[in-house]
């Protein structure tokens, strides 16, 4: 057998991988394991507390405004996700930047429109719950808590131009389906809002599905 048919064999089972962690381990970092979801309720139904799908939803959804990529107006938003998949930014102050404070002020930042629009949450990354079912012991919950996950609990998106692609607000794709997937904690650590350029989120999507992810 030649070497170029191997290669060229060892290349067809590569693309036979289905693609169930998109950021893969490389560049030396160890991966780590989340779970990634649509709803609370999809996550429970993968045999986690339920308490901790909420919790950790509810930690997405409020650092989902501090992120999410800011649009000029509507049309640009919807360019990149969709008809009827943006919403109006809020105002983002000193005072507001942490999780604790934007639960306390949904009204306020909800009353002070920042003029810009950003994408609707269409996900969450849990990355701090590992006490899958809740059927854990004593010792293995305390061992669990010694290692918890260095990947905050955060919101995800969907591109309008690749609806089965979960992607951080940096645009970093995490995974293609529901369930516990591998990511590089350095690539999917939350960034303040950034300003979008009109199309850039959807275009990068469609590039960054048929690349190679990883170092």
């Amino acid at each position: 057998m030649s070497k170029q048919f191997k290669r060229s064999k060892t290349a067809r089972l590569i693309m036979m991988v289905p693609a169930a962690s998109m950021v893969l381990a490389g560049c030396g970092e160890k991966p780590v394991d989340v779970q990634v979801f649509n709803t609370p309720d999809e996550c429970a139904a993968y045999y986690n507390p339920p308490a901790e799908c909420q919790a950790a939803f509810a930690e997405a959804k409020a650092l989902h405004p501090q992120v999410a990529p800011r649009y000029a107006n509507k049309q640009e938003c919807e360019t990149d996700f969709g008809l009827g998949q943006c919403e109006t930014a809020p105002v983002l102050t000193a005072n507001n930047t942490s999780s604790a404070s934007v639960n306390e002020q949904p009204q306020q930042q909800s009353q002070q429109s920042s003029g810009f629009f950003m994408p609707m949450m269409m996900g969450f990354m849990a990355g701090q719950m590992l006490n899958r079912g809740g059927m854990a012991s004593a010792p293995q919950q305390q061992t669990a808590n010694a290692s918890r996950s260095p990947v905050a609990n955060q919101p995800l998106y969907k591109s309008r131009d690749d609806r089965s692609t979960f992607r951080t607000a940096t645009n970093t794709a995490v995974a293609s389906q529901p369930g516990t997937t591998s990511i590089r904690p350095s690539a999917v650590q939350p960034k303040p809002a950034a300003m979008a350029r009109r199309g850039g989120f959807g275009a990068q999507a469609a590039k960054r599905s048929s690349s190679s992810y990883g170092g």
